[in-house]
């Protein structure tokens, strides 16, 4: 499997290499430990771009996207609400001005991971770090749980986007996903 997800990266002109000696980051083990227990579903774990490029993340998806069709699951991880670790623990997050912040935050994320049109999603992802508070939800050099999300937007394709919500430590974080069904 991890072969056939290289030559199709290679294969859209994404730059693919591989490691084997690398462990997987709590990102991936974390989720799958929740998901499969036995640890018996074959992973692929794909790194986030230290250029932290939305364009490119963008193009992954799109180029891993066609696996989908293979019954292979693209599951990205991280918090894409907010993930800022200085205010999560500070106390900041249970007043009014943050929860305003956040709340115009994830507006503007959920408006982009519920675009159905695939160029006009790609675009807007493009532009997160212009988004209302971007630098306060995920500070600079702190893209990688927010760029797992591009990936999968942009491996949906013209799958329609979906979100639910969940409260943690009174913030509501949202999680998307795009699905057949």
């Amino acid at each position: 499997m991890l072969r056939g997800v290289s030559i199709t990266l290679m294969a859209t002109a994404c730059v693919a290499g591989t490691n084997r000696y690398t462990g997987w980051d709590h990102g991936v083990f974390v989720p799958m430990k929740l998901i499969d227990p036995s640890a018996k579903t074959p992973i692929v774990q794909i790194s986030v771009l230290a250029s932290e490029s939305p364009a490119q993340s963008y193009a992954i998806g799109q180029a891993v996207s066609s696996l989908r069709s293979q019954n292979i699951a693209i599951v990205g991880s991280g918090f894409a609400t907010f993930h800022n670790l200085r205010l999560m623990f500070s106390g900041v997050t249970a007043t009014p001005d943050f929860k305003k912040q956040n709340t115009d935050w994830s507006n503007a994320v959920t408006d982009a991971a519920l675009t159905d049109d695939e160029a006009a999603r790609g675009k807007k992802f493009e532009d997160w770090r212009k988004w209302p508070n971007a630098y306060t939800m995920h500070p600079r050099g702190g893209a990688e749980h927010f760029l797992p999300l591009i990936v999968c937007a942009g491996a949906a394709g013209t799958t329609a986007g979906r979100k639910y919500t969940d409260d943690f430590q009174g913030v509501d974080y949202f999680s998307y996903y795009w699905d057949e069904e």
